[in-house]
């Protein structure tokens, strides 16, 4: 569920705006300055109000709107203070209590006589308000009075401010402020998104949007997939074909996976992150079994009862038990081990899906199917129709082209994550499940790739995931970036190629040594770790130190497909796998499936597929040229596409000369 907050600067003339997005999705409303008496009526189909109104003057006013499947009441409030107004209600759902304070305090909030009642709440807690302070932690270019004290408190409290840097108040027509703010209890904090709308519906106010993952209604799925007879199956496919063809094998493959899956849906329930299929069953048949034998009250249904009970204790327990081995192996990888937190706190809601709604061209598309075409043609809007040069791709490199071995192919598929599928629909690990035999016919078949570069059309196709960027308003295109997905077949036998080109490249010291992107015994620390070094040394030497940051716009698909060939031809890529990668990346194709819905396929002309496992390496070889650039002195760390530029010298006027001249020589 979501929440939006508003200093609406009455609600009477501007009743017309809450039929329209964020108003008419988000299913909490808390207003400011309602400017709404006592006899005044207000009323919504869908939703219970909580108010309060001056009594002694005109102006100010709260409201709380809550949805009417819920119960609520007031538990404080504040309304004839002409310095501070406040309405406080607790919220009760099914299983849930939380409260809602609303705040209004025109002359600037002062912490200190509500302090008590804020630190005695127990239950989580959102705060709104037009609190009209200002204060450098959430944005603002100054200090006002009773600020310090607020914030004060706010580091000493449970309480976290969700504010970005985006204004919220607008003071004319080029000057902004900070000054609607929303908290919430720090247990909640990362179950929460905030954001700032892009309308102010004719109030000096711009509402901001709250989402709450704890409330949302979306079902939890568990896929069960019998693996054993699909495997016997795919081994009976294989040896009654004398020379499969990868497109023969995928189809077959699709079919009977699909044909040995099914789909059970759960209730609404809080279940923990370790629940599964067997545990699901089970419950299901204890459940049974017990209301059985409490009717009938015989003993052989209460050993039946028994029976399953310990069942479900035994695999309840050894699920639990596996889930946290999983962790406990991953706990040595930081960006994994947080991963799995953040899962468990937001497990109660594996598919949530926060935003319904798109604004696009000054109006809301709701349609899931426009909604999918529109991504489409944003992802692809780049990509414009190019002429294929004719290139000679030259003469075999033995090393790059030599034929594929069996070791190669088993280790990249025990290397190949058990990751979402692509459109074909099989995963990892169906590959890690078949026999020798089986996976040599799959060796042929990739020779074959690797010969005659005649690719399938599933290999390329990707299917799209819009995945919504962190604090960014989720009604807008640009706040998502592409996540694809793609086949593992093609997957596995790219995994081999970029091995062969990988230590090709660093055995050969191909690559400048600056690079410390997606190279082995590279990383962000061995980037970092340079610059730092440099800056050491300058200060060692008593030197300037100036660094330029540069962070490619849209870099993966900025690549000219041609021109990435050409270089890859400079550095000895040639022959076969040259011609190979050159045909993959010509011509793609994707959908974006957004909400169960599928675009209609779009073409890119250039760019790096997203979520291939080529992109990597093929970017690295796309900016080793950019050293050339750099002037006489000026170093350079590139990570992926991370470029800093840096110069260090006694004379500041020297390093301002060249590191204008390697801008200019960049942007050439």
């Amino acid at each position: 569920m979501s929440f939006v907050q508003w200093n609406c600067r009455s609600i009477k003339n501007k009743q017309i705006w809450l039929h329209q997005p964020p108003f008419s999705t988000s299913s909490f409303w808390i207003f400011q300055e309602t400017f709404l008496k006592a006899d005044d009526n207000l009323s919504h189909p869908n939703k219970i109000f909580f108010r309060t109104h001056r009594s002694n003057r005109l102006g100010g006013g709260l409201l709380i709107g809550i949805p009417k499947k819920l119960s609520g009441r007031v538990v404080y409030s504040k309304e004839d203070d002409p310095n501070l107004e406040i309405l406080a209600v607790e919220v009760h759902s099914k299983n849930q209590s939380f409260t809602v304070i609303n705040i209004y305090a025109p002359h600037g909030f002062n912490i200190n006589p509500i302090k008590t009642f804020l630190n005695s709440l127990h239950t989580p807690t959102f705060i709104f308000g037009d609190f009209n302070l200002h204060h450098p932690l959430w944005g603002g270019n100054s200090q006002s009075s009773f600020s310090e004290d607020f914030v004060d408190w706010l580091n000493n409290s449970n309480f976290t401010l969700l504010n970005t840097s985006t204004p919220t108040h607008i003071i004319n027509a080029s000057t902004y402020s900070i000054i609607d703010l929303t908290l919430c209890s720090a247990s909640i904090s990362n179950e929460t998104e905030c954001y700032v709308f892009d309308c102010s519906f004719e109030s000096d106010h711009i509402p901001i949007v709250i989402s709450w993952t704890k409330l949302q209604n979306a079902c939890r799925n568990i896929k069960t997939i019998k693996w054993n007879p699909i495997i016997e199956k795919s081994i009976e496919i294989f040896s009654s074909t004398d020379q499969p063809t990868i497109d023969t094998i995928t189809s077959q493959i699709s079919l009977t996976i699909s044909n040995h899956t099914t789909n059970k849906i759960l209730e609404n329930k809080d279940y923990p992150p370790w629940w599964n299929a067997a545990c699901h069953n089970f419950s299901r048949l204890k459940k049974y079994a017990w209301k059985k034998a409490r009717s009938t009250i015989s003993s052989s249904e209460w050993i039946n009862y028994k029976k399953y009970r310990s069942k479900f204790k035994f695999h309840f327990k050894r699920a639990k038990d596996n889930y946290w081995d999983n962790i406990s192996r991953i706990s040595q990888n930081p960006k994994m081990f947080f991963k799995i937190l953040h899962k468990l706190s937001n497990h109660t809601n594996p598919n949530v899906k926060n935003h319904d709604i798109i604004f696009h061209n000054n109006r809301y598309v709701t349609h899931p199917k426009t909604q999918s075409d529109l991504f489409a043609k944003h992802f692809s809007i780049q990509s414009t129709e190019v002429q294929p040069i004719p290139i000679d791709y030259g003469s075999d490199n033995e090393f790059l082209n030599r034929n594929i071995e069996f070791w190669e192919l088993k280790r990249a598929i025990q290397r190949t994550k058990n990751s979402t599928p692509g459109a074909d629909n099989i995963p990892a690990i169906w590959f890690k499940n078949l026999d020798d035999a089986s996976l040599y016919k799959i060796l042929l078949m990739f020779q074959q790739q690797l010969d005659f570069s005649v690719l399938p059309k599933n290999w390329k196709h990707a299917i799209i995931l819009p995945i919504p960027k962190p604090n960014k308003d989720k009604t807008k295109l640009t706040s998502y970036r592409p996540i694809a997905l793609t086949s593992v077949f093609c997957k596995i036998f790219e995994r081999i190629l970029a091995h062969r080109i990988t230590n090709y490249l660093t055995c050969q010291k191909k690559l400048n040594s600056n690079q410390h992107g997606f190279l082995p015994f590279r990383d962000n620390h061995t980037a970092i770790y340079k610059i730092f070094t440099a800056i050491s040394e300058a200060r060692k030497n008593k030197h300037f130190f100036v660094g330029v940051s540069l962070d490619i716009k849209s870099a993966y698909d900025s690549v000219h497909i041609d021109e990435l060939i050409y270089k890859c031809l400079e550095l000895g890529i040639t022959g076969k796998i040259a011609k190979w990668m050159h045909h993959f990346l010509q011509e793609r194709s994707f959908q974006i499936k957004w909400h169960n819905n599928l675009s209609t396929t779009n073409i890119l002309f250039k760019g790096l597929p997203q979520g291939n496992v080529l992109s990597p390496i093929l970017f690295v070889i796309f900016l080793n040229d950019f050293f050339e650039t750099l002037d006489e002195t000026v170093e350079c760390s590139i990570f992926a596409d991370d470029i800093f530029v840096y110069c260090s010298h006694h004379s500041m006027t020297y390093i301002q000369s060249k590191i204008q001249n390697t801008m200019e020589n960049i942007y050439k």
